[in-house]
């Protein structure tokens, strides 16, 4: 988790950025996750790591916008494709076509987007939920996280 999604974007970032300078214009866009912004139990270690790519493209996007660059990071809910393993779209859980047209119109318009409207409102309703009833969201995402874990184990164990 470390070396993916911290090491790796820290690396291409520092060999990317140089270039981007020096033609004074550039666009980096990093993706991150939802689990970063919402109650992630049993996600910690990636929503941890996800929350280092937000933080990273927050202080690049001030460090580099004067220079031309452009720094976004897209912080996505579950998209429907090989490594999530849904495998039907829903409004929730997009195409990855869906997903990518709706992320790539937000370029240049804001800094952090999680890139698709029901995310975002997922994202408020989960968040809203938690600064009232903060056991209830975790008790909630908990419970969804083990049956996702649950269903997972017991496909893998079928084959």
């Amino acid at each position: 988790m470390i070396k993916a999604n911290i090491v790796a974007i820290t690396r291409m970032t520092g060999l990317v950025l140089p270039g981007m300078v020096k033609r004074g214009k550039g666009v980096v866009i990093n993706i991150g996750s939802g689990s970063s912004i919402i109650p992630s139990p049993l996600l910690t270690v990636y929503a941890a790591a996800k929350a280092y790519v937000e933080k990273l493209s927050d202080n690049l996007e001030m460090e580099y916008s004067k220079k031309g660059i452009i720094v976004q990071c897209v912080l996505p809910g579950f998209v429907c494709s090989n490594m999530s393993g849904i495998r039907r779209s829903t409004l929730i859980a997009p195409t990855a076509k869906t997903f990518v047209k709706s992320a790539i119109s937000l370029v240049g318009t804001t800094s952090k987007t999680p890139g698709y409207l029901p995310h975002s409102v997922f994202f408020a309703i989960i968040n809203a939920i938690h600064s009232f009833a903060t056991r209830f969201s975790v008790w909630l995402v908990t419970r969804n996280m083990e049956n996702t874990r649950r269903r997972a184990l017991r496909k893998y164990k079928n084959q």
